[in-house]
């Protein structure tokens, strides 16, 4: 069995035309599969729909090695330049998953509602998404087109140059409004909206490459810090040597795709709360009564932590003692420490 595409329109209410949509199945797809997740792709700058059936051949990978659970994937031609800005964010968040679920009997669960992008994607996954954060499970952003700051750069810098004043221009107004685009940008929905995102569960993976030539690796790791200061739980990926396109792209977009999938099964949270062992509280006190800084060797039937399962449950034993004792700081309570500043003022 393989995976199959298909090309319709949709005839949009919301966007008062039709949209060219583009649909991938998964193996072994019957119409009459029901409440099947859904993911949603968005396409980059100068891309379209054909974006996802030209990477046919990823996904089948993903579903042949059982990575990739049956789902529905979703996109659309949205036109080289639109931001994903308007009335696209209500066609993503209302109108595209009705029209699928009537379609192709996806679900309209939002705990099994996925999206993903890549560049201008990117950008527009995580900006519907950090808004509406109830409204998905995860979201990968790859290679996202975003600033480094939380307000609109200068013109013709290192994180600018690459704008196209006439899209630009069609989406926030000519010239283009400062505060609209800052509204838009996904670095300060985060800061403004963090208490709804970390409240909502939303699962995050961001990435891009270290030698992106627009340089939006510098918008990405600002991304991941905002997200980090804020406490929102996330994974973030600097890939070494990767540019914005080329041949890292497709071991990149599967490794986002597996995130996505593993957010739709629960998570990959390793328990920590085991019952104990007689062998593993033996352990736990050998550790805790000091035979261990003494450099003592446990005795091999003690070696508790070579289990991968029941290591995560004996290693917090062994450390809750000294862990307690650090309760009246209160990062404690964080997911994420407040880090201090890592240039000095020399």
């Amino acid at each position: 069995m393989t995976a199959t595409t298909r090309f319709l329109d949709l005839e949009s209410k919301v966007m008062g035309a039709a949209v060219p949509m583009s649909v991938v199945l998964p193996p072994g797809f019957e119409e009459s599969d029901d409440d099947l997740p859904l993911l949603i792709n968005l396409h980059g700058g100068g891309g379209d729909r054909t974006f996802l059936t030209d990477a046919l051949p990823i996904w089948s990978a993903l579903w042949a090695s059982g990575d990739l659970p049956p789902l529905v994937m979703v996109s659309f031609s949205s036109g080289p330049g639109s931001w994903y800005g308007g009335a696209w964010e209500n066609f993503v968040l209302e109108e595209l998953p009705a029209w699928a679920h009537e379609t192709f009997g996806t679900t309209m669960d939002p705990a099994r509602t996925v999206m993903t992008g890549i560049a201008m994607g990117g950008y527009g996954t995580l900006k519907i998404a950090l808004k509406n954060p109830a409204r998905f499970r995860a979201i990968a952003a790859q290679e996202p087109a975003i600033e480094p700051s939380l307000t609109r750069l200068p013109d013709h810098g290192r994180n600018s140059w690459y704008r196209m004043p006439p899209m630009e221009e069609a989406v926030w107004g000519s010239p283009v409004d400062a505060a609209l685009w800052t509204a838009d940008n996904p670095a300060a929905i985060a800061d403004m909206n963090a208490d709804a995102i970390r409240a909502s569960g939303l699962e995050i993976y961001l990435e891009v490459g270290d030698k992106d030539y627009i340089n939006l690796h510098d918008g990405a790791e600002f991304m991941h810090r905002v997200l980090w200061d804020r406490d929102i739980r996330h994974e973030y990926h600097l890939v070494r040597w990767a540019d914005h396109v080329g041949e890292s792209m497709a071991r990149r977009m599967m490794e986002a795709h597996r995130f996505l999938a593993a957010a739709l099964a629960g998570g990959l949270d390793e328990p920590i709360d085991l019952e104990l062992t007689e062998a593993e509280t033996a352990y736990i006190a050998w550790v805790n009564g000091g035979d261990m800084a003494a450099g003592i060797e446990p005795p091999t039937e003690l070696k508790m932590l070579a289990d991968p399962a029941r290591a995560p449950t004996v290693h917090r034993h062994v450390w809750d003692p000294l862990k307690a004792m650090a309760e009246g700081d209160p990062d404690m309570n964080r997911a994420y420490a407040l880090l201090p500043p890592t240039l000095s003022d020399d």
